[in-house]
């Protein structure tokens, strides 16, 4: 039978990454099981007033900013600056992670104050970084991701003799899958990584079954999961 995508990203991402997959992978199922939904916060709009820049670290900060067309938007990788190019925004692709972003704007010292657009749950502490180097720069967080239990019938699938590949896209993906897994390993689980910052959540056996992202993006994910796809099911 065919090896099964487990995709956990909130749904428009999952259907948006399965497609990339049909269309780049060899043949696969796929099964869209969430782990998290975006959910917009209140943000009163004096929080952007006298921004000269933005800093986005994730799409899902996009649909909730007020208009600011032309605005230079300094974004974490290609998928987040297309959507910010897409809403009006003068993006930049910075590099893939974090890291990179803030070695850009540290490197470029564009004028401030730069604000970072972001969800409640920060995996790197973006604004502190460009603060010590002497930017002016200050966070508001515009989204939730909340996070959801898988219903019985993904756990069924789990626990299948199937190839199950589940990449996963942050730290916080890692401990929600984690948390909805509980004990159950199933026998042909393999999981690909984004980062090593993302395996490092993961016990050590699950570690064992993981592939880390060559590169922190699309590309870097379908090559890894790829490389899953033509692995066989170890045996019980």
């Amino acid at each position: 039978m065919p090896s099964i995508l487990l995709l956990s990203r909130p749904r428009p991402q999952s259907e948006r990454f399965a497609e990339l997959a049909r269309a780049e992978l060899p043949p696969h199922d796929t099964l869209i099981a969430p782990l998290s939904e975006v959910v917009a916060l209140a943000v009163d709009a004096d929080a952007f007033a006298g921004a000269r820049g933005l800093i986005l670290t994730s799409a899902n900060a996009v649909p909730m900013l007020p208009p600011m067309p032309g605005l230079p938007a300094w974004c974490v990788g290609a998928a987040t600056a297309r959507a910010a190019r897409k809403a009006g925004f003068a993006a930049r692709d910075c590099g893939g992670d974090a890291t990179a972003l803030i070695d850009t704007l540290q490197s470029l010292r564009p004028a401030g104050p730069l604000v970072h657009a972001h969800g409640i749950h920060l995996a790197r502490d973006v604004v502190g970084a460009l603060r010590e180097a002497g930017l002016t720069a200050r966070g508001v967080a515009v989204y939730e991701a909340r996070l959801l239990d898988w219903p019985h019938s993904v756990i069924e699938v789990l626990a299948s003799r199937r190839r199950i590949i589940a990449p996963l896209f942050s730290p916080r993906a890692a401990d929600g899958f984690l948390r909805n897994l509980g004990p159950l390993r199933p026998p042909g689980l393999a999981l690909v990584a984004i980062s090593p910052a993302c395996a490092e959540r993961l016990p050590a056996d699950l570690r064992l079954l993981t592939t880390v992202a060559v590169t922190p993006d699309a590309a870097g994910m379908l090559r890894g999961i790829s490389e899953a796809l033509s692995q066989p099911v170890p045996l019980a």
